[in-house]
């Protein structure tokens, strides 16, 4: 299950790009109604039901945040399962730059096949966010096997350290502009829309 996260604002100035609270929400819901229907039946709970409250509480507890903090001066990244997060912290001066990058599965690196799908998911980002329908629209090739293209948000820092801020289906990734454009605003530095070659 693909978690979106979202970007906000702080009212200390600070950007955030994390899970939203409704996921968080929407989970705990899930976990309630599962564990009251466990009590509620009076029987001992199956291996099933023990897997799935491990994995509602599991999804509560999972977290995933960026956080530009000007009046610190740094980018701090917190991910893992509460309370055994991992952190990292990166002051902005040592932040080069946030790109979008394409990554296309079932393609071989260097190939003219792996071009041919990162210029489609490229061309799938933009197609969502003029909202034209006829950019992201192919006939169907029986042929050819069907790849699924994705969009990488990138942060690159000076010393050549390469992290991945988020990824999703290109189709579904015109939300990195405005988050990459927010964060790389936040921190000083540039942001680049398309790969260079």
């Amino acid at each position: 299950m693909e978690i979106p996260l979202t970007l906000r604002k702080r009212k200390d100035g600070a950007i955030v790009y994390a899970i939203p609270l409704w996921y968080r929400l929407v989970t705990g819901a899930m976990l309630a109604v599962v564990a009251g229907s466990i009590l509620e039946s009076g029987e001992a709970p199956s291996l099933i039901a023990w897997i799935v409250l491990l994995l509602l509480a599991l999804g509560i507890l999972y977290e995933e945040r960026w956080t530009a903090n000007p009046e610190v001066g740094e980018l701090r990244h917190c991910a893992g399962i509460l309370p055994f997060t991992t952190k990292v912290s990166i002051p902005f001066g040592q932040i080069a730059s946030f790109r979008l990058s394409a990554f296309a599965k079932g393609t071989i690196p260097g190939t003219e096949d792996e071009h041919q799908e990162k210029e489609r998911a490229f061309a799938l980002l933009n197609a969502s966010i003029s909202s034209s329908r006829g950019l992201g629209t192919e006939r169907p090739n029986f042929l050819r096997p069907k790849r699924k293209s994705y969009l990488n948000l990138i942060l690159a820092t000076k010393d050549d350290q390469v992290y991945l801020v988020d990824s999703l289906p290109a189709a579904k990734a015109a939300r990195f502009v405005k988050t990459g454009r927010a964060l790389a605003e936040a921190c000083g530095a540039e942001f680049t829309e398309s790969e260079k070659d």
